[in-house]
């Protein structure tokens, strides 16, 4: 059965969403217009943003005992979500609250998108990384506190430094809507089936597995979901193969741990704060 979606710009009414695959160009210039300029990128060791893994299959593992009495958060059945209310929880919680997570995009071969984000209440960190499957390589880095927004700008083996006045709110706003546009393609091209449930209050998740995608002579479908008890998306994933290429999206997102670490090239960034910021 095929999970039935509803348009983020089409209110509650359900209705069966676009689902043709995007070319993987235009799919960056989405991603990058969604920060609004406020992109980053590096992968430093120590993060504590939850690691991706590979899809737990198999697509078509049948839905277990623990379903039989399973209460579905609003927006969510067996068969079925509703991508408006999805979006609304999934990044109210990026947007609010210390938070952790991880996406990642791989188009084709060498061709993919990293992310990585960080936030509390009073410093966020946004990172990804670019490569478009030939020779450019684009790796930008955000991080704000006290009211500067510091920049990080890679090109290929090229940096550049730059501070200027930002907020922690308005580069939450742009990173939850960057790092959900990753979620929101797993949902609309994937059709996905519960399979379990289990766990109390916050603990409390519902798993569901992709049973399909909606892309013509797509094979190996593999994917899975995670939404806690609140309707907030934890995890998602797809994999499938479409003419010989392989396509990978990945998202994962959790509580934060703490206050997030000034990253470690911060001290090259400028050391004058913008005059309104001082």
């Amino acid at each position: 059965m095929r999970t039935a979606l509803t348009s983020p710009t089409e209110g509650s009414r359900p209705v069966r969403a676009s689902r043709r695959p995007r070319a993987a160009a235009a799919a960056l210039l989405v991603l990058l217009a969604g920060c609004g300029g406020v992109v980053p990128g590096g992968s430093p060791a120590g993060d504590s943003a939850p690691q991706l893994q590979s899809p737990a299959g198999p697509s078509n593992a049948t839905p277990n005992e623990s379903l039989a009495d399973a209460e579905f958060p609003a927006g969510f059945s067996r068969s079925g979500v509703d991508l408006t209310v999805a979006r609304e929880r999934s990044v109210a919680f990026l947007r609010t609250g210390p938070v952790s997570g991880t996406a990642l995009e791989r188009f084709r071969a060498g061709a993919y998108a990293d992310y990585r984000y960080e936030a509390d209440s009073n410093r966020t960190r946004f990172r990804l990384d670019v490569h478009n499957g030939y020779v450019d390589i684009t790796r930008n880095d955000v991080y704000v506190d006290g009211g500067v927004r510091y920049v990080r700008s890679a090109r290929n083996r090229r940096a550049s430094f730059d501070a200027e006045n930002g907020s922690v709110a308005e580069t939450r706003h742009r990173a939850a809507d960057s790092m959900w546009a990753v979620a929101s393609r797993i949902l609309t091209v994937g059709d996905f089936r519960a399979v379990d449930a289990g766990g109390e209050g916050d603990e409390r998740r519902i798993r569901y597995v992709a049973t399909g995608v909606a892309v013509p002579n797509a094979t190996d479908v593999r994917g899975s979901l995670t939404v806690d008890g609140d309707g907030v998306v934890r995890e998602a994933r797809l994999l499938y193969v479409r003419a010989g290429e392989r396509k990978r999206f990945e998202y994962a997102v959790s509580t934060g741990a703490g206050d997030v670490a000034p990253p470690p090239w911060l001290p090259a960034a400028p050391s004058t704060r913008p005059p309104s910021a001082r």
